[in-house]
């Protein structure tokens, strides 16, 4: 009996070892897997059995690995933005119309070839009794085919194929500069979207080391009140400030999100997507001569350029109703063959033809009068057009030429500024540490370094916008240049 006792005892010993860690990583795994009705997505018949991790959730290692987001530069949206963006993807599009403009041209000095090919056949039998009463049928099958083959070609048609020819050219040509003020135009957009992302990440960051100084302050504030040297109205006020700092934080947050929502969406890329920028624009004074900005501008601005074009074209179209008193020679050329008549018996036909045709239309009624003078008054609008296109691009590259250099100076300027308040910020937190400042000195401190600190960020990003805008209005990019 003390045998089958101890045989017992050494059996349940091993039970007992092996049943207790058993149980604690149950517990332990109970408390780290959350239950499936709490899962964030629908648990289906799926189940990832290596890691326990319902379809659609993401372990902790991986989200830590995902929240470090992509990195782009202004280059790669710019590049990002003339792969995606429809508005340009229209406009490269509008490009192909002007190869079938030239195929069209020149098509005016291919003859026109047609061909056509008929085939019928007529089943026909009669029966009668001739005068000898004796039952006759007559008829048979009868057939007929025919095809035949012709060129025509306008040999003169009031020059009308070689205006149409050099329209054609000037078409395409056009197209190209609208494509490229295009290009000029998104490059614009995309660094301007750019420049108001980073001014609202800088300005989040100083908003946050704002608010560290804040909640400084409070915490001294705290101390002082402990010992009795303020009263409960300068932890009051102190936790205020930190609350509306906050809120300012929050203000910054939201305004960087509609930033890069509107750069993605120049980029053609959703609008949820996430991604740091940098920050690569140091403020270095451009200096150009206004003077030859404005005479590159009026001569080599796409705008201008596709204008010009547009212009000759329409100068084209009046020369052709001009010349649309002259006759229209053409010739052509046909060939045809065809045969007819009973199957036994065929009766075949062959042509051949050239022929030269001119027309002349000597009195339409005033209509090309008509139509050339609305021509006239088309092309003395696209002048007219031109005057005001050179006199408003003028004027914008004066008017961002003059707050570009006005906004060099204020750049300089805030600079000073801002040190000047931060270093008054340090003096009024000291005075305040040691009792010989109010809160209220402290705090009207605090706003006007926050305030210098602002103008200084905008003042750099106001640069560079203005830079960017006239880069567009001159036609060339100003910001590689210098």
């Amino acid at each position: 009996m003390n045998r089958c006792q101890g045989a017992f005892l050494l059996l349940l010993v091993p039970i007992f070892l092996y049943a207790a860690p058993v149980s604690a990583a149950e517990t332990s795994r109970q408390t780290a897997i959350p239950a499936l009705v709490d899962s964030p997505v629908p648990f289906f018949h799926t189940y990832n059995l290596t890691s326990l991790f319902p379809v659609g959730r993401v372990p902790d290692e991986e989200k830590k690995q995902g929240e470090e987001n992509e990195v782009l530069t202004v280059d790669d949206c710019i590049k990002a933005a003339l792969e995606n963006n429809p508005a340009y993807g229209k406009v490269r599009e509008n490009m192909r119309a002007a190869v079938a403009q030239i195929l069209t041209a020149w098509g005016n000095y291919i003859p026109t070839v047609s061909s056509s090919f008929n085939l019928s056949q007529n089943n026909r039998t009669s029966s009668f009794v001739d005068p000898s009463g004796v039952l006759r049928t007559s008829g048979g099958i009868s057939k007929s085919t025919g095809g035949g083959l012709s060129a025509n070609l306008t040999l003169f048609d009031a020059a009308s194929h070689y205006f149409d020819m050099k329209n054609a050219h000037y078409f395409e040509k056009e197209r190209s500069q609208r494509l490229t003020s295009s290009e000029i135009s998104l490059v614009d957009q995309v660094r301007r979207a750019y420049f108001d992302a980073l001014r609202q990440q800088q300005l989040l960051t100083a908003a946050q080391n704002q608010a560290q100084s804040r909640r400084d302050q409070l915490r001294l504030a705290e101390a002082r009140f402990s010992v009795g040297s303020v009263t409960r109205l300068d932890v009051l006020q102190a936790q205020v400030d930190v609350r509306d700092q906050e809120l300012v934080i929050l203000q910054y947050e939201n305004a960087l999100k509609n930033t890069k929502m509107a750069l993605n969406q120049l980029m053609g890329s959703q609008l949820a997507r996430d991604f740091n920028l940098v920050d690569k624009f140091p403020l270095v004074e451009v200096i150009y001569k206004v003077e030859d900005l404005v005479s590159e501008a009026l001569q080599q601005h796409p705008d201008v350029k596709a204008l010009d074009l547009q212009i000759k074209q329409q100068e084209n179209v009046l020369w052709m109703g001009r010349l649309a008193y002259l006759p229209t020679i053409s010739t052509s050329l046909s060939y045809s063959r065809s045969a007819d008549g009973l199957e036994l018996i065929p009766n075949q036909d062959k042509g051949r033809g050239l022929s030269v045709r001119m027309s002349w239309n000597i009195w339409d009624s005033f209509g090309r009068f008509s139509r050339n003078r609305n021509t006239e008054i088309q092309l003395n609008n696209l002048l007219f057009d031109r005057v005001s296109l050179q006199l408003s691009i003028e004027r914008y590259v004066r008017q961002y030429y003059l707050d570009l250099t006005r906004l060099y100076e204020r750049n300089r300027v805030l600079a000073e500024s801002r040190e000047l308040r931060r270093q008054s910020l340090d003096l009024e937190q000291e005075r305040y540490r040691l009792g010989a400042s109010s809160i209220l000195e402290l705090r009207q401190s605090q706003v006007d370094y926050a305030q210098a600190e602002s103008n200084y960020i905008n003042s750099v990003y106001d640069y560079h916008t203005a830079l960017s805008t006239l880069s567009n209005s001159v036609g060339r990019d100003l910001m590689t240049a210098h």
